[in-house]
């Protein structure tokens, strides 16, 4: 011990400490520069220090095998010690480098996660089980695992009511997602019966409400201020009480009045953890069914995450909603204050009227029904085919019944009240040539040319190298021939045509239809005899029309004839050049091979694995007749130099054999 008390070998055992984490580090190094491929650097520190710890042990037996058995052997044989040990050192490398490759195989780099990962990993593990606990709890309470029979799925019997009572229960209990998930199925009337979707469409507006004193900080926050110097009151009670956020009436400082949306304090931690589980189940089913992977189940499931993460954005929405009032002039959208409004709150303009599931419209005349269902239509579909901005989560809670603003008309006939929509956290987009093909593809379907519907298919879908264009075209036909009036049925037909041709539908595409399938649900509540397809291919050819309105038509042949000057110019002088070449015998086609540097990459990396390959068994061999020929000057008692050129060479020949290895399972598996 020193005088200032510290251990005499305390700093040899830090130096021997660094050293050491030095050198397994620059182990980690070699390896993943050995191999080639992008090895995580715990798992290469890991054999960097299995080398620092397992070459004096090697070390051992090889000088051992060699005679060399005490320190007066390796005073007299230095050469040879310092040989071995080298070698040793590197052996105990490739062995560790070996035991690397196995590790990287059987659980590759990224599927385990970090250290700090896993620890994430199990906190979310806990919570996954907090939340399945929690859903099953809920849905045993309120008698939804009890044995179901095919009459709890038959419309008009008691076991359906019931059975449709528990589910809407446990939908609206179990949180943010399954509350949209809810949403979804009610919009579904062609696959369930009425019991169903009128107790799903209860939880459009009646989700259980937040009291507002939980709400207040967060609007406090949002707003950067106190909320009394922006608002000059706000209603306690919500006017309604959604999937996501709570929406309470108020006044300005100003006397306008408004509505504020406020997300609801759990929402974000509560959709993050359902999403959590809906996509390791969906990614489950892909890996472990053959119609999960026909369906891109964990794609899906990828994209309503993605869908719902933006609905708890509310600038997403805010710019949404300009977008669709943009282009929508027919059905009325809120006005919005962005200087009030944040990622969680959002202030709109206050619309007098009824959720389109609550409306008393039941005294209403049919033709005045069907005339709101027909505004409802026209608007929606408009903003589809002709905007190309549309409200995509159609659901009855988001379409509002505005209540007459004055007595009525001068002949005494009532005010008619005009339809709103909210709601925008979920909005789709379709570029002009898509909306082109679709408009073109309902005037097809109307005419029953399955020809001509299938080229416009073809137009907006992703197709395949092996697509059998006349088996898609037949199949189209028979199609056609099962039209009832029902977008839905057209449409999962559609969907089924498609997957049996491995067509891929772009998202936006899909988000499309699903809202032209959910507007007819919806439309429905008004009308129930409402035609859809029917009126959708009536107006098909004035959409197309106000799509190719004069002032369309001379903007689109402004922008192509501006890169078509340019071709024009040069053309004169190419059709010159190609005579007098064609005149001459000068005129030549060149074709190159790999002209593709991904071919050329590809072809490249074989040659090379092959070369590897090519010298590591070489080595193997040529290491196997050193060590067995007998011959050679001694460099120790048991070592003659010929066998010590063998497990060098044998050495070179594994790290060469283990890279070719690594390049095939890993990079290529």
């Amino acid at each position: 011990m020193d005088p200032t008390g510290t251990p005499a070998f305390l700093p040899l055992l830090l130096f021997s400490m660094v050293l050491t984490v030095l050198f397994a580090l620059a182990a980690a190094f070699a390896v993943r520069r050995i191999l080639g491929v992008p090895v995580g650097w715990p798992r290469s520190f890991a054999v960097g220090l299995l080398v620092c710890f397992g070459g004096g042990p090697l070390t051992t037996v090889f000088l051992a095998n060699s005679g060399i058995v005490d320190a007066e052997d390796a005073q007299r044989a230095v050469l040879p010690t310092l040989l071995l040990f080298g070698l040793s050192i590197a052996w105990a490398f490739a062995l560790g480098t070996g035991l690397l490759v196995a590790v990287e195989v059987l659980w590759p780099t990224g599927s385990l996660g970090t250290p700090w990962g896993m620890v994430r990993s199990l906190r979310a593990s806990r919570a996954r089980r907090k939340r399945y606990l929690h859903v099953t709890t809920t849905a045993f309470r309120e008698g939804l695992l009890r044995p179901v029979n095919a009459r709890s799925m038959q419309g008009g019997t008691p076991e359906a009511a019931r059975t449709a009572r528990s589910l809407a229960a446990t939908l609206g209990k179990s949180g943010v997602t399954f509350i949209k998930l809810g949403q979804m199925l009610s919009t579904r009337s062609d696959a369930l019966p009425p019991e169903y979707i009128a107790e799903l469409s209860l939880l459009q507006t009646h989700a259980e409400p937040e009291e507002f004193s939980a709400l207040r900080p967060l609007l406090q926050a949002a707003l950067g201020r106190d909320v009394e110097e922006v608002f000059a009151s706000v209603e306690a009670q919500p006017l309604a009480s959604a999937s996501v956020a709570q929406v309470h009436a108020a006044v300005l400082r100003s006397g306008q009045p408004v509505v504020v949306k406020i997300q609801r304090p759990t929402a974000r931690n509560q959709v993050k953890v359902d999403l959590d589980i809906i996509e390791r189940f969906a990614g489950m089913l892909e890996r472990r069914t053959s119609w999960g992977r026909a369906l891109g189940l964990e794609s899906l499931a990828v994209g309503f995450g993605v869908s719902l993460r933006e609905e708890l954005d509310y600038t997403v929405e805010l710019e949404n909603m300009r977008a669709v009032a943009a282009g929508n002039p027919a059905l009325k959208i809120p006005r919005v204050y962005p200087e009030f409004s944040s990622n969680k709150v959002l202030v709109m303009e206050h619309l007098d009227g009824e959720p389109l599931g609550e409306a008393c419209l039941g005294a209403e005349t049919p033709e005045f029904r069907r005339a709101l269902a027909m505004e409802l239509f026209d608007g929606i579909l408009s903003q589809v085919i002709v905007s190309g901005v549309f409200h995509s989560d159609l659901h009855p809670g988001n379409i509002l019944v505005l209540r007459p603003a004055g007595p009525g008309d001068d002949d005494g006939t009532a005010a008619r009240p005009a339809l709103a929509l909210l709601d925008f956290g979920s909005v789709g987009r379709l570029g002009r040539d898509t909306r082109m093909s679709l408009a073109g593809f309902i005037v097809a379907v109307q005419a029953d040319d399955n020809v001509a519907a299938t080229d416009r298919l073809l137009e907006m879908v992703e197709r395949t190298p092996s697509l059998d264009r006349r088996a898609l075209e037949r199949g189209m036909g028979i199609l056609l021939t099962h039209l009832d009036g029902s977008t839905s049925v057209l449409f999962t037909k559609l969907f089924q045509l498609l997957q049996r041709h491995s067509l891929g539908v772009p998202p936006q595409l899909a988000g499309a239809l699903r809202a032209i399938s959910a507007l007819e649900g919806t439309i429905r509540l008004l009308d129930p005899g409402f035609d859809v397809i029917g009126e959708a291919q009536r107006r098909s050819l004035s959409w197309i029309s106000a799509m190719s309105s004069p002032a369309a038509v001379r903007n689109l042949l402004a922008s192509n004839a501006i890169g078509f000057m340019s071709t024009l110019q040069r053309l004169p002088r190419n059709l010159s050049m190609l005579n007098e070449k064609i005149e001459n015998g000068n005129l030549q086609v060149n074709v190159r091979q790999f002209a593709s540097p991904t071919d050329r990459s590809f072809l490249t990396g074989l040659v090379h694995e092959g070369i590897i390959a090519g010298i590591s068994i070489a080595a193997i061999i040529g290491s196997i007749l050193l060590m067995v020929s007998g011959s050679g000057p001694m460099l120790a008692q048991n070592l003659r130099l010929y066998e010590f050129l063998g497990y060098t060479l044998a050495l070179g020949g594994f790290v060469f054999g283990l890279r070719s290895l690594v390049r095939i399972l890993i990079t290529r598996k």
